[in-house]
């Protein structure tokens, strides 16, 4: 239970259709009523005015993009799903008012997410940095031509992948890209990294978890046109030969609101991928 009343709330949409835009509306009227300030943003554009909770209507890639724009402020972000899979927009649209109402009566809990700090060092575009909820990924670009990445954890030099890419996920992240790529599913509360090679031409590449106060340097050793570093799939920079990335835990958290009774996640693993589901035909 929470027991912070709500005043002001942001509702955040990027793709906006008819449906969003419908759904959007009416949760602004519902917040109106109840006498809460509400503020629909759909642009890159982010008021100065700091909101008690952020509504999120998407799906898991609108959820990541509100993230990084409210990562800084520590705001509150509850994700209804009006997306694809909906991993992380947990709340159904068909019961978004309902999930209104328990915001209002504090019928909530948040929990804390870890995010990573990213650091991309170019031999001559100098240091640019970012943040990712969900994971930090090198793809060797357009062509099918394997890259070689030197990864090094806390300045020990761990192998030299050649591989189409390399996953550097959180455990919010591990059932995403890193998932697909063959990396293990981790419970979102714990604090790890998960680097995670993708199609790696060698017979020791595994996934390995590794400690969350450590240090990932990835040297990108050969050029190739197109490679770039992405961030939650969101955010890309372009890498030439010599470049290097570094990623830590941040000091930032998503602060990701759960409601009351909270479904745990191991429901979510069967509902949303169908863990444990017999796809086998029966023969009685």
């Amino acid at each position: 239970m929470n027991k912070n009343p709500i005043q002001r709330v942001h509702i955040f949409s990027r793709k906006v259709n008819d449906m969003i835009s419908q759904k959007a509306q009416e949760l602004h009227d519902f917040f109106n009523q109840h006498l809460v300030s509400c503020s629909i943003i759909n642009t890159n554009h982010i008021p100065d005015e700091k909101p008690d909770m952020v509504f999120v209507l998407g799906g898991d890639g609108t959820f990541l993009s509100a993230s990084h724009r409210y990562a800084a402020k520590g705001i509150p972000i509850l994700g209804i799903d009006m997306g694809g899979l909906g991993f992380l927009t947990e709340v159904s649209v068909e019961v978004l008012f309902d999930a209104a109402k328990a915001v209002l009566e504090g019928d909530y809990t948040v929990e804390d997410r870890m995010m990573v700090d990213c650091s991309i060092h170019h031999t001559q575009r100098g240091t640019e940095q970012d943040i990712a909820l969900n994971d930090v990924v090198i793809y060797r670009g357009p062509f099918a031509q394997m890259i070689h990445l030197s990864t090094f954890i806390d300045d020990e030099y761990l192998a030299t992948f050649p591989a189409d890419g390399l996953i550097i996920g959180t455990p919010t992240g591990s059932t995403a890209y890193s998932l697909s790529a063959g990396g293990p599913v981790i419970h979102p509360t714990l604090d790890l990294f998960i680097i995670t090679p993708i199609c790696a031409h060698t017979l020791y590449a595994r996934s390995i978890i590794v400690q969350p106060t450590s240090s990932i340097r990835l040297i990108l050793e050969s050029t190739k046109e197109g490679t770039m570093v992405t961030l939650d799939g969101q955010r890309g920079f372009g890498l030439d030969k010599g470049d290097y990335i570094e990623v830590r835990k941040s000091k930032l958290t998503n602060h990701m609101v759960k409601l009351v009774p909270e479904k745990p996640f191991y429901s979510l693993l069967r509902d949303k991928l169908s863990w444990g589901m017999d796809i086998r035909k029966r023969i009685d």
